[in-house]
């Protein structure tokens, strides 16, 4: 009891403390921001990563292994599918769907899509600013495979490898990229280790025919490439805390992007009877997100494991952002 109460008065002192945090936190790397493309893939759509705070790479066994790490994919003993939606503004929206499929030799093997669109959007023009009849759509995808595999009872790696599309009207933009993620497990309260590289790969140049020449633009359009936004991470989690049904998780996570500053994710979960879940989260160095958090139900139904789960983001520039994720799974009696 002694140390939930202290636990509680560290992590509120961490809160009231968060403009000092971000003062002193160094801008290493902030002179990079906007130089990378496709940037709908730097969204986490892991209720249970964003409402934790992103500091999710080190958690084991979690249905959304292929978007967080897929190294976690390999401690799923039995089929998973998930999906998730998050809500941006100006009526654009974002989803994940995954699955999960244990194979022989401690393997895993994934499969995911990420898709982000707004739907019809009026074109307009610089003598039509209501719309000139036409429309055109603004959409972008990534779909990919994993692979995930257990090298011994502690240590485990995967490999996720996507096809990205980025469409803009007549424009498109193609690429190709890898996730690369490693996990280590200790038998300690369960503290863990974990490293990852998301979304390396070649540069994307958009293509497409040239606008016409109109009033005063030029005659062409100069197009030039880009790189994914590529993000380095490490972090660990463990379990420091037990009581008959009641469990606390805390993790943290440091993120390297390749187009913006260093920035600390800090997390902590609540959990009942393995049942019930709460969920707080600190972004630290990261402009316009600060607090999140979440609650999430694991129930079985017959013989079908099903989850649900909810996080919050509050965004200075964007309001209030939510994700909802749901995830469900078939028992295998062989696995």
């Amino acid at each position: 009891m002694k140390f939930k109460h202290t636990f509680f008065l560290i992590l509120s002192s961490l809160l009231l403390r968060l403009p000092a945090f971000a003062q002193v936190f160094p801008n290493l790397g902030g002179q990079r921001i906007g130089i990378s493309a496709l940037t709908f893939l730097k969204n986490d759509l892991s209720p249970r990563s964003v409402a934790m705070g992103g500091a999710s790479i080190s958690l084991a066994g979690d249905p959304y292994a292929m978007h967080v790490n897929p190294a976690g994919g390999v401690d799923n003993l039995q089929p998973l599918a998930a999906a998730a939606t998050r809500t941006l503004p100006a009526g654009i929206f974002q989803t994940f769907a995954g699955a999960l499929i244990p194979a022989e030799n401690k393997t895993t093997w994934m499969v995911s899509m990420n898709y982000m669109g707004s739907g019809s959007q009026k074109r307009r023009t610089e003598f039509q600013p209501f719309g000139d009849g036409t429309f055109f759509v603004s959409d972008a995808f990534k779909v990919g495979v994993g692979y995930s595999k257990a090298l011994s009872k502690m240590f485990s790696f995967g490999l996720n490898i996507h096809y990205i599309r980025e469409q803009l009207a007549q424009y498109s933009a193609n690429a190709a990229a890898v996730d690369l993620g490693f996990l280590y497990k200790t038998d300690w309260k369960h503290l863990n280790f974990a490293v990852g590289l998301h979304h390396f790969g070649a540069n994307s140049t958009l293509s497409g025919s040239d606008l016409p020449v109109m009033y005063n633009r030029a005659a062409g359009v100069n197009r030039e490439s880009y790189g994914a936004p590529t993000l380095f991470s490490m972090g660990a989690s463990m379990v420091p805390w037990t009581a008959g049904k009641h469990e606390i998780l805390v993790s943290a996570q440091l993120n390297h992007p390749n187009d913006n500053a260093e920035n600390i994710r800090l997390g902590v979960e609540y959990t009942l009877d393995s049942m019930f879940f709460v969920r707080m989260g600190l972004r630290v160095n990261v402009p316009g997100e600060h607090i999140s958090g979440g609650v999430g139900v694991k129930r079985i139904l017959g013989r079908v494991p099903l989850s649900v789960e909810y996080a919050v983001l509050p965004n200075d520039y964007l309001g209030w952002m939510h994700t909802i994720g749901l995830s469900i799974g078939l028992k295998n009696k062989q696995l």
